[in-house]
C-alpha cells in the first residue's frame, strides 16, 4: 500500500471511532416516552424484568424467522426494523447489568428491543401462512418463563409500553451513578486511546 493509501486508510478508521464516541454521547431520540400520548407505529406491550433474559436468549432466533418470512406486511417489517435499531441504541445489550439491574442505565432500553421482540413473535404466529416454526417457538418461550419464578418479578419500567416510531436510548443522568456502566465506559475509552496512539504510531512509522 503507498503512502496515500494508508493515510487515506488511517483516516477512515479514525472517523469510524469519532462515530463510535460521537454515539456513546449523544442523547437518545426519545427517552421515558409517554403511555398516554397517541400511538404512531405499532404498539408494543411491556415486557416483566424477569421475562427479559428468557426473551433474550431467543432475540436473535427470532430475527432470524422473521428475515425468513416468505410474505411480510407492514407490521413485520416495522417491528423487525424497531428491534434492530433499539438493540443497536442499547449497545447491543453488552453493558453490564442491562437485564438484570433496574438502575442500570441501559435497563428501559432493555425492555424495548426486548419488548419488541416477543410482539414480533406474536405477530408473526397470527400471519398467513405456515407459521408452525413461529408458534413453536412461542409456545418454547412461553414454558422457560412459566418454569422460571424470577420471570415473575418486576421493576418500575416493567408496566412501560412502547410505540414503534419511537427510539428509547439509554438514561445518561443515571450512568455517573451505576457503577458498571462507568467501568464500562472507562474500559472503551481506554481501548479507543490505545487505537488512536497505535494508528498514530504507525502513520509516524510509514
Amino acid at each position: 500500500m503507498t503512502r496515500d493509501g494508508r493515510s487515506i486508510a488511517i483516516r477512515r478508521r479514525l472517523r469510524l471511532l469519532a462515530a463510535a464516541l460521537a454515539f456513546a454521547i449523544t442523547p437518545a431520540t426519545a427517552h421515558h416516552q409517554s403511555n398516554d400520548g397517541p400511538i404512531r407505529g405499532v404498539a408494543i406491550p411491556a415486557i416483566s424484568h424477569g421475562e427479559m433474559p428468557i426473551v433474550a436468549r431467543h432475540r436473535s432466533q427470532i430475527l432470524a424467522l422473521a428475515a425468513r418470512q416468505p410474505v411480510t406486511d407492514p407490521t413485520l417489517r416495522r417491528l423487525t426494523g424497531f428491534v434492530s435499531l433499539q438493540h443497536f441504541a442499547c449497545f447491543w445489550g453488552l453493558i453490564p447489568g442491562s437485564f438484570a439491574d433496574e438502575a442500570s442505565p441501559f435497563n428501559e432500553c432493555s425492555h424495548a428491543y426486548l419488548a419488541g421482540a416477543r410482539a414480533l413473535l406474536a405477530h408473526m404466529t397470527k400471519m398467513a401462512g405456515n407459521q408452525s416454526e413461529a408458534r413453536e417457538l412461542e409456545a418454547r418461550i412461553d414454558a422457560e418463563i412459566a418454569a422460571d419464578p424470577t420471570a415473575r418479578a418486576v421493576c418500575s419500567n416493567s408496566s412501560q409500553t412502547f410505540d414503534s416510531a419511537d427510539v428509547i436510548g439509554p438514561d445518561w443522568r443515571l450512568v455517573p451513578l451505576h457503577a458498571p456502566t462507568v467501568l464500562t465506559f472507562a474500559a472503551f475509552a481506554a481501548l479507543v486511546a490505545a487505537g488512536l496512539v497505535a494508528l498514530m504510531w504507525r502513520f509516524k512509522a510509514a
